[in-house]
């Protein structure tokens, strides 16, 4: 075991951006496919209610996770290093307990406050039923995020990232596709149905996986920090929240028709997102291992490196976005096509968050989680004012300029909160 645990941490950063760009990509696809999908079956309102209730579970998931993700990953990452299975084992097992147990809870509470909701707060009542469905992908999502991170932290990158969004979005589309091909549409509440039921699945498959690989490990010491991880939920759910808000408030203002064009919009800024996201959890590892060794700049330039390379590759999307606004947003149908400015804005608001690089995954492996959470409460209270004042005067476009400014806003927090702790750590090299 401990020569395979060497041979893994041989391999390189850059295989394993590769492997988890690789993967993320093709869940991109298929997130795009499914939406084009719905889009072209059940038009814009169509995608409005899927997309109000996908965004309630997500957030509502991230909140069950409470951000034991990263913390199980810095856990059994460094676990892992030094060949201390049975740390990793008691990190995995713990994290997977206390977030099935907050995800059924959380889930039945989203259920439950499914009328009041879509009844008094948003006055839109066709949303109760789709809404109450998909608020049984509220514990499944967060049970695979924590198992995708369990299994990252222990080098398999390919199983880890197969489980996380591809899985669930892709069994989604083949469904999806082969019932609209079958009947030549789709009925009203398929799409949260069978994202629901797929989410389901892979956690059940993902739960089989982690109980082969723990298998054997001994029992060890406790390393998950729950207060850890409500700081990191924070962080979590200050960025998801903002996306929540600004659909439900497009759509309680104006309509699901004007949240689905706008998430349509947005579909393409998560382009962007998938390399953003998919770089942050690849190289978690690998910086969480440079702050054992008290590397501190290197865990920056780790970030650097991640971000000009990331930059790099969503360029040529970028100029795409900037040229070709209208014609990207006609594949979903001439209904789309009004949100091209929002589109830009977005576009150009995510290239900035990729090319600044994972820094705030540098907070989180450093165990400065506190710092980042402070941050992204301020951003997040600063951007619910910009959608007030911005939606009622611009719509969609007014959410897009909001989101953007926020990015703007978090990135040049993040890159002085990071210059700080470098300059904190070399005046006390004990600290840590």
């Amino acid at each position: 075991m401990r020569d395979r645990i060497k041979a893994l941490m041989q391999r390189g950063i850059a295989l394993d951006l590769l492997i988890g760009l690789g993967l993320k990509g093709t869940g991109a696809v298929a997130s795009f496919g499914l939406n084009l999908l719905i889009s072209r079956a059940m038009g814009a309102e169509g995608v409005g209610v899927y997309q109000i209730a996908l965004a309630t579970a997500t957030l509502l998931a991230v909140a069950s996770n409470i951000g034991l993700d990263t913390v199980v990953l810095r856990s059994v990452a460094v676990a892992w290093r030094k060949g201390d299975l049975g740390m990793a084992r008691t990190a995995i097992l713990r994290a997977l307990r206390v977030v099935a147990m907050l995800g059924a809870g959380i889930g039945l509470a989203m259920a439950l406050l499914a009328w009041p909701m879509t009844h008094l707060l948003m006055g839109q009542p066709e949303l109760l039923v789709p809404v109450m469905i998909m608020a049984i992908a509220v514990p499944s999502i967060a049970m695979v995020r924590t198992i995708s991170a369990s299994i990252r932290a222990t080098g398999n990158v390919l199983l880890s990232q197969s489980l996380d969004g591809i899985s669930y979005t892709g069994l989604t589309l083949l469904t999806l596709g082969g019932l609209w091909l079958w009947r030549g549409d789709l009925p009203a509440l398929a799409p949260e149905i069978v994202y629901a039921g797929s989410c389901v699945l892979v956690m059940l498959f993902g739960l089989t996986r982690i109980r082969k690989l723990t298998h054997g490990w001994p029992d060890g010491e406790q390393s998950v920090s729950l207060k850890s991880g409500l700081r990191i939920m924070v962080i979590y759910l200050a960025a998801f929240f903002c996306d929540w808000i600004a659909v439900v408030t497009l759509g309680t203002w104006h309509g699901p028709a004007e949240a689905g064009v706008y998430r349509v919009a947005v579909q393409f800024g998560l382009l962007f997102t998938l390399v953003r996201n998919s770089f942050d959890q690849m190289v978690g590892s690998h910086i969480a291992a440079r702050y054992a060794d008290r590397q501190y700049r290197e865990m920056l330039g780790i970030a650097r490196k991640t971000g000009l390379i990331g930059g790099a590759l969503c360029l040529p999307l970028l100029i795409a976005i900037i040229i070709f606004p209208e014609w990207l947003l006609g594949l979903f149908g001439p209904s789309f096509v009004r949100g091209a400015p929002a589109l830009i804005i977005l576009g150009i608001g995510q290239f900035i968050a990729v090319t600044v690089g994972p820094i705030g995954t540098v907070l989180d492996m450093a165990h400065r989680e506190h710092i980042a959470m402070r941050i992204e409460i301020g951003v997040t209270v600063v951007t619910i004012a910009l959608f007030l004042i911005l939606i009622p005067l611009y719509d969609l476009t007014g959410a897009a300029m909001a989101i953007t400014l926020a990015i703007l806003g978090r990135a040049v927090a993040l890159l002085l909160a990071n210059r700080a702790f470098i300059r904190d750590m070399e005046r006390k090299p004990h600290a840590a």
